[in-house]
């Protein structure tokens, strides 16, 4: 019983100190990103992993813990986890990573519009506004302002139903 309730309480804390707005199954109020407490993160992210090593949730937010405290390595192990297990924001963390290259050597924009894209079709709207910043950034060989439009018309036309 005392197991159950550790349980509970590391996945609870997990979810507090790293929940994500992207993801449509988040449990507690979302944290950004300058919120984030890396090392809490970590902490309570690893014990809700190890007892739930199935919850693609806690690895998603294990990752962004490990992003906060510029682990890049293992915060790429803790998305690809999330994704092994199919968590649909898991593909979304991954295209942020890709897009901005904050924890990898360098930016990739074709993996992160591969992601991005997957992320929007497993239900993570806000995969449409990463694809609408992918598309309207200026000098980007991805520049295209008809398809930021287009991207940006779906994230706005989702409204209140995200987060």
């Amino acid at each position: 019983m005392i197991y159950s309730t550790v349980s509970s309480a590391s996945g609870a804390d997990c979810d507090r100190l790293a929940s994500i707005a992207a993801d449509p199954d988040h449990q507690s109020t979302p944290v950004n990103y300058e919120g984030i407490d890396g090392a809490a993160v970590i902490d309570a992210c690893r014990q809700a992993v190890t007892q739930n090593p199935d919850n693609g949730r806690y690895w998603v937010q294990l990752g962004r813990g490990y992003l906060k405290l510029e682990q890049g390595e293992a915060m790429l192990d803790a998305f690809q986890q999330a994704k092994s297990l199919e968590y649909p924001v898991a593909w979304f963390a991954l295209a942020v990573v890709y897009h901005t290259g904050n924890g990898i050597a360098e930016a990739d924009l074709n993996r992160a519009e591969a992601f991005y894209k997957e992320a929007y079709q497993r239900g993570v709207g806000y995969a449409a506004l990463g694809l609408a910043r992918l598309y309207d950034e200026p000098g980007s060989p991805f520049f295209d302002l008809d398809k930021a439009n287009v991207w940006q018309s779906r994230f706005d036309a989702l409204g209140n139903g995200l987060g």
